[in-house]
């Protein structure tokens, strides 16, 4: 399968697995759940997150990004994996009285025990999730995610209409694990084998226990921020947080980890044939921060119309944090495979210290924060940001032997752009003194669009890089729609 073929099978699979999360979390949240129901789910999933991220300890990279795979070797990766992350799911539901104990619910034990229920069957599926991530066959990969996404959210809405609360939610991330392994292995089937020779895993095993301590770092920065939101500030103050980041987290990786799923094997094909990464990856983030920094400035000016439209007034306290984290998830994609090209390079030991320091910042800057307000906790993340984009960007300027200023002339153009896209909203909003009541979904709808004229007018006034990928997409467009009316003329 082509890059190009990949690039629309993988974005096809991330806009429509988020049009069913999404659907599925507005619709539980404005008719069955509470900010404090929400919460205590936030508080389950993170807690259990944070011990399951321990599970693939880089497996599905180490597939998918190796020079040679040896086919009698697969089983015997596959057996490795699941041995140690079935050990993790069962830590994880011996933890479960523990988690209820900190946080002082009860709910917590069975939010736990149902979420580690799903953790168990998860590694049966990473084996052949890498090698069909190797093989670039994401369209196995796109069936995979959304028929398990969709029957996942089904289930939950029909739990949550009846009366299951925070369960809901875990049920129907058990039912979508059981559902994406099954189809997985169905399209690449690998049955898991203890290895007869520990000389054929000690390459899988020297890896995995490296990223190990990368999965431990970034495990803590990020699923930890739910659980010291709870612990200081309450669980409504998490469940709206958590709805906070989890929908410009959501839209971020809806707009860009399409191309960056993708990137991943074609760098290590790169690598493989000795060609230099730097000018894919300055283009690479040309196109991200093009595309992302846009979404994310209207989602931050339409936060309170759009809070108000989809979750109802229970949930307004949403959109003054919404516009903070919708700002930094702008720096969270402003170097792209910042965990990816390391590993890919060979410099596994250095990204653990660098992830180490970041995980220190961001907890470090959230407990501060939390002592002042759950507003001042959302706005942690932008000072975290910066200090995020410093740190990775010289780290990867260095490795592949580009200048961070050559991110800097990026970032200008796509901030430029950003801005223009939201023009109309500003205009709306702060010229004609337009309130969240004020705008409907017509209206929001319309200045959205209306946005879209003046980004591409400022991508191309500023000479932006992503202006080449516009042009040829643009120019194959016309030549299609010209063909198939040439073709037409003369039938």
């Amino acid at each position: 399968m082509s890059i190009r073929a990949s690039i629309a099978w993988s974005m096809a699979s991330q806009y429509l697995a988020f049009i069913i999360q999404f659907g599925v979390s507005v619709v539980i949240s404005r008719l069955y759940l509470s900010p404090s129901e929400f919460g205590v789910y936030s508080v389950a999933l993170a807690a259990s997150m944070l011990v399951s991220m321990f599970q693939d300890a880089g497996i599905t990279r180490f597939v998918s990004g190796q020079r040679a795979m040896d086919p009698a070797h697969v089983r015997e990766y596959a057996g490795v994996a699941v041995s140690i992350a079935c050990g993790v799911a069962v830590v994880l539901g011996a933890l479960a009285p523990v988690i209820s104990h900190v946080y002082h619910d009860p709910t917590l034990i069975r939010l736990t025990l149902i979420i580690a229920a799903a953790s168990f069957i998860n590694p049966f599926a990473l084996i052949p999730v890498g090698l069909l991530t190797r093989e670039m066959n994401f369209r196995a990969l796109f069936f995979a995610n959304i028929l398990s996404s969709l029957s996942g959210g089904l289930l939950s809405i029909y739990l949550a209409a009846h009366g299951f609360g925070p369960a809901s939610m875990a049920w129907g991330l058990l039912l979508a694990a059981f559902l994406r392994t099954g189809i997985v292995m169905r399209f690449r089937p690998v049955v898991p084998r203890f290895p007869r020779d520990w000389a054929t895993t000690r390459p899988l095993l020297s890896f995995s226990a490296n990223s190990f301590f990368i999965s431990a770092s970034g495990a803590i920065g990020m699923r930890t921020q739910d659980l010291i939101v709870a612990r200081l500030l309450g669980v409504m103050a998490t469940g709206l947080f958590s709805r906070a980041t989890a929908l410009s987290a959501q839209l971020s990786t809806l707009v860009t980890s399409g191309l960056t799923s993708v990137f991943y094997p074609a760098f290590a094909r790169k690598r493989d044939a000795g060609d230099p990464l730097a000018p894919s990856y300055l283009h690479l983030t040309a196109c991200n921060t093009a595309v992302n920094w846009a979404a994310m400035v209207g989602l931050g000016l339409a936060a309170g119309p759009l809070v108000h439209l989809l979750y109802g007034p229970k949930w307004a306290g949403v959109a003054v944090l919404l516009k903070w984290t919708a700002l930094s998830e702008t720096l969270f994609v402003a170097v792209p495979l910042q965990m990816d090209v390391p590993i890919l390079l060979g410099r596994i030991r250095t990204l653990i210290w660098v992830n180490w320091i970041d995980t220190a910042i961001i907890i470090g800057c959230l407990t501060v924060a939390c002592f002042i307000g759950v507003e001042a906790a959302a706005a942690s993340r932008i000072v975290y940001g910066l200090f995020w984009v410093a740190i990775y960007g010289m780290f990867l300027a260095r490795l592949m032997h580009f200048r961070f200023v050559d991110l800097l002339n990026i970032y200008w153009r796509s901030a430029v752009a950003a801005y223009g896209a939201g023009i109309p909203l500003i205009v709306a909003q702060d010229w004609m003194g337009m309130g969240s009541a004020d705008i409907g979904w017509g209206l929001l709808i319309a200045l959205s669009v209306a946005g879209i004229p003046c980004w591409l007018a400022c991508l191309f006034l500023v000479r932006h890089p992503a202006t080449i990928e516009i042009s040829t997409i643009t120019t194959r467009i016309y030549a299609v729609a010209m063909a198939r009316l040439g073709s037409r003329s003369a039938a």
